[in-house]
C-alpha cells in the first residue's frame, strides 16, 4: 500500500511537528531539518526520500524518531 505523498516543504513541516511532540519543553525546535531529497527506496516499505538535520547531539534521538514516524507515513511527491 502506498503512503500519501507530500511536497518537500510539507514533509519538513511534519518532521518539525513530530520533533516537538517527542521533545520536552519545546527543545525539538532546536532541530533544523533540511528539505528532504529523493532517494531510491531500499525495499517497497521504505520511504522514497532522505533528509538531513542539524541539531545538538543530545537531540539526535528525537530527530531520528521524528524521521522514523514521518517516513512511515509519507512519501515525497514526484520522487
Amino acid at each position: 500500500m502506498r503512503r500519501p505523498s507530500l511536497t518537500a516543504e510539507e514533509i519538513r513541516d511534519e518532521l518539525n511537528q513530530a520533533a516537538l511532540r517527542f521533545s520536552l519543553d519545546g527543545e525539538g525546535s532546536k532541530i533544523d531539518f533540511l528539505l528532504p531529497t529523493p532517494a531510491e527506496p531500499v525495499n517497497t516499505s521504505a520511504p522514497n526520500w532522505d533528509v538531513q538535520a542539524e541539531c545538538p547531539e543530545e537531540l539526535d534521538e528525537i530527530a531520528r524518531r521524528a524521521v522514523e514516524e514521518v517516513s512511515a507515513n509519507f512519501d515525497l511527491e514526484d520522487a
